[in-house]
């Protein structure tokens, strides 16, 4: 039987019980929840939905309407997995590999300044351009990157 929405405390400590649990036993879990805060944290939209395997096996797990165990998990990770400005700066590398594989360079480099604070800005686009440089594909983006030189 499932949960219905009017049980939504319960459903909250089953699915948080769950992911907790999940976090501190699975590191293939852990690199997923790291991901969908960083793309959270820059604003790219719901980095996940109701269709998405982990949900539905989440869902079967608990007994559970895959609606709510996705927004258990959007809620987790608002309060969990976002990241902070300096994080992104020190993991800049790792922040451009997780975001290229949902976004242009272009749409990537909007967003990482667009949620920086504006003192922070020239910080972020300084470990940017560090970063790209060091990639493969750093002439992609060049041309969003150059909307921002002096």
């Amino acid at each position: 039987m499932t949960v219905s929405t009017t049980d939504s405390r319960e459903a909250h400590l089953r699915v948080w019980s769950l992911i907790e649990s999940g976090l501190e036993t699975n590191s293939c879990w852990r690199q997923m929840f790291f991901d969908f805060g960083l793309l959270a944290t820059v604003g790219f939209d719901q980095p996940f939905d109701e269709h998405d395997d982990k949900v539905g096996e989440l869902a079967e797990q608990l007994d559970l309407s895959t609606s709510v165990v996705v927004s258990e998990l959007r809620y987790f990770i608002c309060q969990n997995c976002l990241w902070s400005t300096d994080e992104l700066v020190v993991d800049m590398d790792t922040a451009l590999k997780v975001l290229v594989k949902d976004g242009s360079p272009e749409e990537v480099v909007d967003c990482l300044l667009d949620f920086s604070p504006y003192a922070n800005r020239p910080v972020v686009l300084q470990s940017l351009r560090l970063a790209v440089a060091k990639r493969d594909d750093s002439d992609a983006f060049q041309p969003a990157l150059s909307k921002f030189e002096r």
